[in-house]
């Protein structure tokens, strides 16, 4: 994997060189030095690749449609305690 291949892949999982940094316990230039040679470290291409199969696992989930329905569910639950609020209002006028 290319250093440019890895950095793609950081995007996409919507991580930075901090957080690659971080988990790999290297320091920022050590990482952006890799720009220089052909591959970059197995060991980087291991946790990248690791880190996309949680990504692509933690978005396969059924939890986001529920959570999206739900939120649906509670905005027109609300819409519809804002209009007996101000019916009671316009009643007590």
């Amino acid at each position: 994997m290319t250093y440019k291949e890895f950095l793609e892949l950081l995007e996409e999982l919507q991580l930075d060189l901090d957080s690659a940094s971080e988990a790999l316990d290297l320091e920022i230039s050590d990482i952006e030095a890799w720009e220089e040679e052909d591959e970059i470290p197995k060991s980087a291409e291991k946790w990248i690749k690791k880190e996309k199969v949680e990504f692509a696992t933690l978005n396969n989930t059924n939890e986001d449609n529920d959570f999206e329905d739900e939120e649906n569910d509670d905005l027109e639950s609300e819409d519809d305690d804002d209009l007996d609020i101000n019916e009671e209002e316009e009643e007590e006028k």
